[in-house]
């Protein structure tokens, strides 16, 4: 077989006893081809498929590669034989092939405390003892450095459960070093433990005659870095670093605080909640001095000093004698937090405000959120969709119970006042209040909801739902707001390797605003039916020009519209009549798509063909059975 005859990529589904004959080749050097490998790699065993990926843009080696091997053994003696084997000039990396995304998660255990020359060959042997391994895996640093840490992925959970409970009284070694090893745990569940507290603008904006001296700057820094020390030490807490630095736009100091322990950053952090500021940070221009003279000037990375203390004495004094004195630490927007990471961690200050009218100030909505607490920042934006454009603000309130007292105080409606304002500042007077998720757990609840809203998922079976106003309503041609056969409909082709029928879900305030209680309004002595509104919204163009009124009609009038207009649009792909009500009926059964994902479906084309793609698949395995 020759190496042009082997291009085939690896297939999407492999099963564990597939992935046994397919290896994956890293760190390869630009200058290495298909050819090169196959005459390398086909010592050990007859080859039936090699592929080495390479940058859609530049087409490019990635210095990745995939062989698939007729046999097992051939892969496992290919892994022995050129493993960290130099090819050209790089050293090469040969592993078991391994699709994860496959893999049971809990089944996954994570290895720490690796030595620097632990061996992945030798570490699936010893883990092969308690269940069959699907892959071993030590990471690497950017260098190619093995680090201290890595994964096994076992077949079944139940392996992997064994095996941590046996290390609890027979700890595993590797190389002289003692294995730590721990169950699979989703980023949001990972228990993230901080040492260290973020205190900005915790002072009053620098004055800029200050300001602009580079070594007076350096030293208030200074200054303030040595007066924090010396509140812990006093107070009996030892402190690992404390760095401070000026911020170049608001002229405010902050500061990055870790402890020995997370207990005394959470501490300390409780001290800031309670109190609206920190003790370590109220003192004065003439304790800075005193310190700076103590303990000297820093020293540059030359080993110079930074400043003498005769270039910053007379500064220091007349920061003394004012009464705007930064070292006092009083600021209006001081602003606190633990360091975590910004993936994992939520704050629970920081609140997403939506649904507010278009034109509303910022001023208008500071003055109204300042009424529950100390507002930090507030940044307006309006979502993305040009056709679809809703305003919705981001509020960083200064403490949690501020966060607390808006999200309880602002849905309460005996209060009058507020519920004035509310009608003033919202659509329909209706506020939506939530705390912005972290970036990983955004994505967790997108795929949360992205099954929950899956077609294919029917609690009673799989039973095909009809629209509800087929049979008593006659369906009428809708007038597109495109000309004949420029519809904004793409063929989209097969999908592949995709992962199920799930609706794409948008960004936090895509969704229109909720519903009105009020019904819809009909004109005096007008009999109002779904006919009535199927006329009053012929065209989407209509829905759009007009959503607020849409949205006051009542909710199954709304379906009865959309499905109308969906109507021709699904007709034009399926071309059968029978088969389109059917799709139609699960577009806008209300147990699986809300309004908003149904609007949706006329700003995304390629969307709304994936969910008749998926109907269609349903009606025929329903037919067939």
């Amino acid at each position: 077989m020759q190496p042009k005859e082997i291009h085939q990529q690896i297939p999407p589904q492999t099963t564990p006893q597939q992935m046994k004959t397919i290896i994956f080749i890293e760190n390869l050097d630009q200058g290495i081809s298909e050819d090169y490998l196959y005459r390398k790699f086909k010592e050990v065993g007859e080859i039936q498929s090699l592929k080495i990926t390479k940058d859609k843009t530049t087409q490019k080696s990635k210095g990745q590669a995939f062989i698939t091997f007729a046999h097992p053994d051939s892969a496992e003696e290919a892994r022995k034989k050129f493993n960290n084997q130099v090819f050209i000039r790089n050293i090469i990396r040969v592993k078991q092939y391994f699709n994860y995304h496959n893999a049971d998660k809990k089944a996954n255990i994570f290895i720490n405390n690796l030595s620097e020359d632990a061996d992945i060959l030798e570490l699936e042997q010893e883990f092969s003892r308690f269940g069959t391994v699907l892959s071993v895996d030590i990471h690497r640093d950017s260098q190619g450095k093995q680090l201290n840490y890595g994964y096994v992925q076992f077949e079944k959970k139940e392996d992997a459960d064994n095996l941590i409970k046996r290390i609890m009284n027979h700890p595993m070694t590797h190389k002289g070093k003692l294995l730590k090893l721990e169950s699979f745990k989703a980023q949001s569940e990972r228990k993230v433990e901080s040492c260290s507290i973020y205190l900005r603008a915790f002072a009053k904006p620098l004055q800029q005659n200050y300001f602009e001296k580079e070594k007076v700057v350096r030293a208030i820094e200074h200054g303030w870095s040595l007066i924090i020390k010396d509140y812990f030490t006093k107070h009996g807490f030892q402190i690992k670093d404390c760095f401070v630095k000026i911020d170049q736009h608001t002229r405010q100091p902050w500061t990055m605080i870790s402890f020995e322990t997370s207990e005394q950053a959470k501490y300390h952090l409780d001290i800031c909640e309670s109190q609206r500021t920190h003790p370590c940070i109220n003192s004065g221009a003439h304790h800075a001095l005193e310190l700076i003279n103590k303990h000297g000037p820093p020293v540059n990375s030359d080993a110079s000093q930074a400043f003498s203390v005769a270039e910053i004495t007379q500064a220091f004094k007349e920061m003394a004698q004012d009464h705007n004195d930064t070292f006092k630490g009083e600021s209006e927007n001081f602003f606190y937090n633990m360091v975590y990471s910004k993936n994992l961690n939520p704050d629970d200050r920081l609140i997403l405000v939506q649904n507010i009218k278009d034109d509303v100030t910022k001023e208008q909505i500071l003055d109204f959120l300042s009424r529950f607490g100390k507002v930090i920042r507030l940044t307006i934006r309006k979502t993305k969709n040009p056709r679809f454009q809703v305003q919705q603000c981001f509020v960083h309130y200064q403490t949690m119970e501020d966060s607390k007292r808006a999200r309880s105080e602002i849905y309460d409606d005996k209060n009058e006042e507020i519920s004035k304002i509310k009608k003033q500042i919202f659509k329909d007077g209706h506020v939506i209040m939530n705390i912005l998720l972290s970036k990983a757990m955004r994505k967790e609840f997108k795929e949360i909801k992205k099954q929950s809203q899956s077609i294919f998922q029917n609690p009673g079976g799989r039973q095909l739902l009809q629209p509800p106003f087929v049979g008593n309503l006659q369906m009428m041609p809708p007038q597109m707001p495109f000309p004949p056969g420029q519809n904004g409909m793409r063929q989209i082709p097969p999908r592949g390797g995709r992962g199920g029928p799930f609706p794409m879900v948008r960004p936090q305030g895509m969704r229109p605003p909720p519903m009105n209680n009020k019904p819809f309004q009909p004109p005096p002595n007008k009999v109002v039916t779904s006919q009535t509104f199927i006329q009053e919204f012929s065209d989407y163009t209509l829905i759009q020009n007009r959503m607020e009124e849409f949205l006051k009609i009542p909710q199954s009038d709304q379906r009865n519209v959309l499905g109308n207009l969906l109507f021709q649009k699904v007709f034009e792909v399926v071309k059968d009549k029978e088969s389109t009500k059917k799709v139609v009926g699960m577009l806008i059964d209300p147990s699986q798509f809300e309004i908003g994902d149904i609007l949706n479906m006329f700003e995304d084309s390629q969307e709304l063909q994936t969910y008749i793609d998926d109907g269609l698949a349903l009606i025929k395995e329903e037919t067939q059975k």
